[in-house]
């Protein structure tokens, strides 16, 4: 009878670094997707915070009248006023608040590198349809109509994205605000 070899059959380390190499190759795509998952899942989360902050300026001039606001904004039809941060914005609102005896009721942006600002543009009711302006107002005093001025106000929300130091993403609403 033979002898059996008591020696195996193994895989030598230069066979298992490859198949290591191989692996990892593998991996790698999985590995992103969950890289990028997570950076998408952050910059969404900054983006619906971002919102929620433009939305609460939008929906306290949705509840003003534009005579509240024309006591504050006295500019001319189709010139705008930009208000560029938090404190000019607090003021304004401040203000158009004074003639109802109330402070504004918007939550102020916590430092969270978050820059807000807002530009309101007055527009003027014009009833100019021809002949110097006399057609548009006699159509208005026959069907008693009265023009109504109004003001665009749009805010401007910018944020940094994840691992961003400078504000490269930003979030716009706009409202109409009339009588």
């Amino acid at each position: 009878m033979r002898a059996r070899s008591s020696r195996r059959r193994a895989f030598s380390m230069l066979e298992i670094l490859v198949a290591l190499v191989f692996m990892s190759f593998a991996f790698l795509p999985i590995y992103n997707l969950f890289r990028f998952g997570t950076r998408g899942t952050a910059s969404n989360a900054r983006e619906v915070e971002a919102t929620n902050y433009a939305s609460d300026l939008i929906n306290f001039m949705r509840d003003r009248k534009a005579t509240e606001l024309a006591t504050v904004f006295k500019d001319k039809e189709g010139k705008s006023k930009t208000l560029n941060n938090d404190s000019e914005i607090m003021d304004i609102l401040r203000n158009i608040c004074k003639t109802q005896g109330n402070d504004p009721i918007v939550p102020p942006i916590e430092d969270k590198g978050y820059t807000r600002s807002m530009v309101v543009t007055k527009y003027n009711a014009s009833n100019d349809k021809g002949f110097g302006g006399i057609v548009g107002w006699v159509s208005d005093f026959i069907n008693r109509r009265r023009a109504v001025n109004n003001y665009l106000v749009s805010v401007r929300v910018a944020f940094s994205k994840p691992g961003s130091t400078n504000p490269d993403d930003e979030v716009v609403l706009y409202t109409i605000v009339m009588d």
